[in-house]
């Protein structure tokens, strides 16, 4: 199954791209909506931790990279700053017009069953999108008690039966170390509702806590505030309530504070569900960045 990028239409709606300014898409992926800004004539920064979708993107984009329209970044979105400033001294990278946020994971990274991400399949028990780090998923069954890992799968994955699941983790008499054994343990604990698999709550809770990605957000979305230009506008897409609760909160700070205004929430339309089911889940938030006297002053002269 091939990844569709969600909600592309309002996101190009709400950043309203220009030609020849800069956008950074702080979560490239496979690419969709960085596809949808180059082909508006924008330029693109793209930032991902993972170096498979890095590889995909220098093949799929090879000629907007050659002709300098898109930058590729190897490098997580919580780097920002440091990353953003260096190029803007370095290089042609422009003032950021745009940053957009895409905290969901791609298709192909979730059904990927040789890097830990799917249920379905079998392959060693992983989960990071970057493998330069150092803990996997397996150490996180191997080494967290059990209260703390039941904790885990109910705050981060919303996990009914945390407890239960949890405890059976620990009472396995071998390490649990591939997808299927960790699959097949929740499908016997667990019982099936719907048609969601037993065990996409607690692989969800896993991947989160592999990657530290809600740390990340909290650290990103300040950076990414930073490097925009006054006028842009920042979007955040988050599937899991951690996620945009982070970015609820602290996009409403910035709007009570002075320093953003015109807080937009949106969800899929009815269209886009019927095609892509997966983006039921989705919540686009948008800000944009105020105008302070020093900038009006600044551009006066």
């Amino acid at each position: 199954m091939k990844h569709v990028s969600v909600m592309t239409t309002e996101v190009l709606e709400v950043l309203n791209p220009k030609e020849g300014e800069w956008y950074l898409d702080a979560t490239l992926g496979a690419g969709g909506h960085t596809a949808a800004l180059l082909e508006k004539g924008a330029r693109v920064l793209a930032f991902d931790q993972d170096s498979e979708a890095i590889e995909h993107a220098q093949t799929r984009f090879a000629t907007q990279v050659q002709a300098r329209s898109l930058v590729l970044q190897h490098e997580n979105f919580s780097k920002i700053e440091n990353t953003v400033g260096s190029l803007q001294k370095t290089s042609d990278i422009g003032t950021i017009r745009g940053v957009l946020f895409d905290f969901g994971t791609s298709t192909e990274q979730l059904m990927s069953s040789e890097r830990g991400f799917s249920f379905e399949g079998d392959g060693p028990l992983d989960m990071r999108m970057d493998t330069k780090l150092g803990v996997q998923a397996k150490d996180i069954l191997a080494v967290v008690p059990e209260k703390q890992l039941a904790e885990l799968f109910a705050t981060l994955g919303g996990e009914q039966y945390a407890k239960k699941i949890a405890r059976a983790i620990k009472k396995n008499e071998d390490p649990i170390t591939t997808t299927a054994q960790l699959s097949g343990l929740v499908a016997r604990v667990k019982p099936k509702k719907g048609k969601l698999h037993p065990a996409t709550k607690v692989f969800q809770a896993l991947r989160i806590a592999v990657n530290s990605e809600l740390e990340h957000i909290s650290a990103a979305l300040p950076q990414a505030w930073g490097v925009l230009e006054p006028g842009g506008t920042l979007v955040t897409i988050a599937f899991h309530e951690g996620e945009d609760r982070i970015a609820k909160q602290y996009l409403k700070m910035l709007a009570e504070s002075g320093a953003g205004s015109v807080l937009t929430k949106i969800k899929p339309s009815e269209r886009e569900l019927a095609k892509n089911p997966r983006s039921r889940s989705a919540i686009l938030r948008t800000i944009q960045k105020v105008h302070t006297n020093q900038d009006k002053e600044r551009n006066a002269l």
